[in-house]
């Protein structure tokens, strides 16, 4: 049995609330991300503008309760480490998005939860239950119908781009839940904020620069949006990533896709198929079933 089980468990409800906040702020972010784009806003300077924001109300937030940033020299690295995967997966997927349609590059993305429970059981030398494998690859399914896939724009560049995403994430997610239990989320996520930004602030410049968004009106409440929203679920993931395990936080992250979809229907004024329905119910059926597993067969438990 795991030792940071009985944690795990007594944190439960607060952590699914968290996650699923953080799902739901995450796709806020999706469904404003173009509008973003169509104010002239490039890619690297979102990312920054994101990771500032971030970084402005993290540390707001961690000076006005007091929280001590020394965790370490050890503890510091770890969170550099997981700070470094978690920008070249988010780097890596936006690539993605210019080589393969946007639902293509999700769909392979969104393995990342099955690596995640695969990559744990190895390291535990524990098989994972056939109910857990079962709601994940079930899950995976409602994506794929939800999303629509045509394997047929399949290319090279955007598969290594959406794998390496995947990879990237699964690695910063692990290296978070297993090395940084003993540091408040608060604390590491601001060092891998931290991580994120000067690595975009030094690669920035060497591919398209900056581009810098309109301040007035309109422009300047959907940029502040998108930033906020984001670092919600930048802290959110990882808070519960620590209060659940990174297993059940990726499960329940499934949920992103629909609900970016959902909120693209209601905002957008897009359209939903009954295929797309067919595919959020089984994703939701899937995430329900896994929990409502027997505490020792839970993902992450």
């Amino acid at each position: 049995m795991n030792e940071t089980q009985p944690s795990e468990q007594s944190h439960a409800p607060l952590g699914l609330m968290i996650v699923v906040a953080a799902t739901v702020a995450i796709s806020f972010s999706n469904v404003l991300t173009p509008m973003v784009y169509a104010l002239g806003v490039n890619t690297e300077t979102l990312l920054l503008l994101r990771l500032a924001c971030f970084l402005v109300l993290c540390g707001a937030w961690i000076r006005f309760q007091g929280i001590s940033l020394r965790i370490g020299r050890q503890n510091v690295l770890h969170c550099i480490g997981s700070g470094v995967a978690y920008t070249i997966g988010s780097g890596s997927l936006i690539a993605g998005f210019f080589f393969m349609p946007v639902s293509l590059v999700i769909l392979i993305f969104y393995t990342f939860p099955l690596l995640i429970r695969l990559s744990e059981s190895l390291l535990d030398r524990r098989p994972p239950a056939l109910m857990e494998i079962a709601c994940l690859l079930s899950a995976f399914l409602g994506l794929a119908i939800c999303l629509g896939i045509g394997l047929e724009r399949l290319n090279g560049p955007g598969l290594f781009f959406s794998i390496l995403a995947a990879l990237a994430v699964t690695v910063s997610f692990l290296w978070n839940g297993r090395k940084l239990k003993s540091v408040p989320s608060t604390v590491s996520t601001f060092y891998m904020a931290v991580t994120g930004f000067v690595l975009v602030l030094a690669f920035a410049p060497l591919a398209r620069g900056w581009a810098l968004p309109p301040t007035e009106g309109f422009a300047f409440f959907i940029v502040a949006a998108t930033m906020l929203t984001f670092a919600g679920a930048f802290l959110g993931m990882y808070a519960g990533v620590r209060l659940i395990g990174p297993s059940r936080t990726g499960l329940i992250m499934n949920l992103e896709p629909v609900l970016t979809i959902a909120l693209a229907v209601m905002l957008l004024g897009e359209q939903m198929s009954p295929n797309q329905f067919l595919g959020a119910a089984l994703v939701v059926a899937a995430i329900y079933t896994a929990q409502r597993l027997p505490a020792r067969s839970r993902p992450g438990d």
